[in-house]
């Protein structure tokens, strides 16, 4: 049998810059994406590394090395098998106990006795980008935890695996939504609803912030970039009801002055924020009627 083959980008970076490249590099057609210590490979179909594609990559690198002049653009291209890349991918991936009471398992991994009681999200991802292993990741579930009241509707916006959408109903929300723009996304998404038995509960559709209806959420909870949520932000504003937190991961700690000054502009109150490393997460609740955009 002929296995399909993929491109491998590998670049050493700081873990202060993995998430920022991972956004440019999906919005370019990367479907995959492996993340350990200040390694970052970065996966494509061999069919799509186009000369058009290299000189997209190279454009990108040169962006985001003049906005950050330590950012190193340097990279090596290998070749791989899916296969090899599968089994690699399984050897590798455990649970992770993402909070007190969250737990992120892969369908591979057997729960321990000491996880009796805990909520525990299975999430197998195309690759292994989103599975939790990644601060944004643990600092967006920590703030659902705080946040989510039985009853509530949830937006996950930019959903990548689906994972906190999943989380949002397994905390006791009566539904979510669950939109990325990104096609692999989408179908991974769908994959974990199903592998977590919650496909009455959790809807995903494809599609940006202007995909976003006038239906009116308790709870937004977005885990991106900062390009996407400056984009995004206004409109997000608007389909989140008064009084209502929005929940926003994927800033670095240095992006937070920009984000609350951004965020006062739509009356937005910080309510909470929490840190890992050099990664930020912001709860930010809506005082009074959203304005409309």
């Amino acid at each position: 049998m002929k296995h399909r083959r993929w491109i491998r980008i590998e670049f050493r970076l700081g873990e202060a810059y993995q998430d920022l490249l991972v956004g440019r590099l999906a919005a370019l057609g990367f479907e995959g994406f492996e993340q350990e210590g200040s390694t970052l490979g970065a996966f494509v179909s061999a069919p799509a590394w186009t000369a058009a594609l290299r000189t997209q990559l190279e454009s990108a690198l040169h962006t985001l090395q003049a906005a950050f002049p330590d950012f190193d653009t340097a990279h090596t291209v290998t070749t791989i098998a899916e296969e090899n890349w599968n089994k690699r991918w399984e050897q590798s991936s455990g649970i992770v106990e993402a909070t007190e009471r969250i737990l992120i398992k892969p369908s591979w991994k057997k729960l321990r006795k000491k996880d009796r009681g805990k909520i525990v999200l299975h999430i197998d991802p195309k690759m292994s980008f989103g599975t939790g292993h990644h601060e944004t990741t643990r600092l967006s579930l920590r703030l659902l935890e705080m946040s989510v009241t039985k009853g509530m509707t949830v937006l996950d916006f930019g959903c990548g695996t689906g994972i906190l959408a999943i989380a949002a109903v397994k905390l006791g929300a009566r539904a979510a939504d669950a939109i990325d723009n990104d096609e692999w996304a989408i179908v991974n998404t769908r994959e974990n609803i199903r592998r977590n038995r919650c496909p009455h509960k959790v809807r995903v559709r494809q599609g940006d912030a202007n995909a976003l209806k006038r239906k009116r959420y308790d709870l937004i909870v977005s885990n991106t970039d900062v390009p996407t949520l400056r984009a995004s932000l206004p409109r997000l504003v608007s389909t989140l009801k008064a009084g209502h937190p929005l929940l926003v991961s994927g800033l670095l700690t240095s992006d937070l002055e920009e984000f609350v000054s951004m965020s006062s502009r739509y009356g937005l109150v910080p309510l909470e924020v929490l840190s890992e490393n050099e990664w930020a997460a912001v709860s930010v609740l809506t005082p009074h009627a959203p304005r409309r955009h």
